[in-house]
This record gives structure tokens, C-alpha cells and sequence, in this order.
């Protein structure tokens, strides 16, 4: 699995045409513009296998959202191994593999909504007019491989230091006047 984590000030998106593994909609969300504002926009490409690392994807783009504080995860999701010219994709069964996927990006969503973000999943196999206005900054954008044979790319998160100086917070732990 690969993460394209943006954080963005705003991001909308509109569904254009059906490709042609594309979910089924309803007629009035096509064309129809979704704006989100204050979000961590996600691209995850879905590889063969990658219903094992559910859960450490999970926690990485936890991770990331604890450290940028979005009000919404928007998750775009598409199969990896679908794509033109990828190797090992001879007598792979395509409707297997892309239930595979679309189970993928819903558990990776359950999981996250259980560690209690807002997400959205954008419609899986369709295109899409896209625009963004990502933030500056350290955590603006990520790329993380997650794999069964891969290492944590992210350090343990830890709680910011909150130091307090000696007058708000005197030895005896009583506050100071």
C-alpha cells in the first residue's frame, strides 16, 4: 500500500465520468461538487495482499492526523496493480482483486472513524476534477509505503512538551499567585 497524505487548507472534488470499475452512484452526486475545508486529503494505492497491514496503515495516518489536526480525512482509493504496465498481474482474477481493494479502503476508513476522525471516502473508480490549496509547512505532505516487509516510517508519537514555568507551577504543585 502506498499513502500520498496532503494537508489542505481546502479540497473539493466533482466525479466526472464512471471508469470501468466504478462504484455505483447516484445520478445527482455526478457532476456535483464536494468541498471539504481543513482536511488531510489521502491517495491510497491498494496492493495485492494489503488487507494484512490494515492496521499499521491505520495507525500511521492516525499518526499524521494527530500531528496536523484535520476536521475531515477524504480517502481516494485505487488499485495499485491495476495500473498499465505493472508487473505480476498475469492470472490475477481482476473482480477478486478489486473486492479486495474496495475492502481494503473500507476497512482502513472503519478504523479510523474507530479512533474517531471524520472520513470520507471519495467514489472508488471514478474520475475526478480535484482541487487543492495544501498547507506549508513539515507535515504538509507525506509518502508512505506500507507493506508487510516494510519498517515503521514514523517515529512513536509522543505528547507535545508542555512545559510550565517555575511561577505558573511552584515545586509544592500549587499555583502561584
Amino acid at each position: 500500500m502506498r499513502i500520498h497524505a496532503s494537508r489542505c487548507h481546502s479540497f473539493a472534488y466533482r466525479t466526472t465520468v464512471a471508469g470501468p470499475c466504478a462504484v455505483a452512484l447516484e445520478p445527482s452526486a455526478i457532476g456535483t461538487t464536494r468541498p471539504f475545508f481543513d482536511c488531510l486529503v489521502l491517495s491510497v494505492g491498494v496492493d495485492r495482499g494489503d488487507l494484512d497491514v490494515i492496521r499499521r496503515a491505520a495507525i500511521i495516518v492516525k499518526h499524521i492526523a494527530t500531528r496536523t489536526d484535520p476536521g475531515f480525512i477524504v480517502i481516494d482509493g485505487f488499485a495499485r496493480w491495476a495500473t498499465a504496465g505493472r508487473r505480476g498481474t498475469a492470472g490475477l482474477d481482476v473482480l477478486t482483486g478489486l473486492a479486495d481493494a474496495l475492502d481494503v479502503l473500507h476497512e482502513l476508513s472503519e478504523r479510523l472513524e474507530e479512533r474517531g476522525e471524520l472520513v470520507h471516502q471519495m467514489p472508488f473508480g471514478w474520475n475526478k476534477f480535484r482541487r487543492a490549496h495544501v498547507v506549508d509547512g513539515a507535515w504538509a505532505y507525506r509518502v508512505i509505503n506500507v507493506g508487510p516487509h516494510m519498517p515503521p516510517p514514523l517515529p512513536a508519537l509522543t505528547r507535545p512538551n508542555r512545559a510550565i514555568t517555575p511561577r505558573a507551577l511552584p515545586s509544592c504543585g500549587a499555583p502561584a499567585r
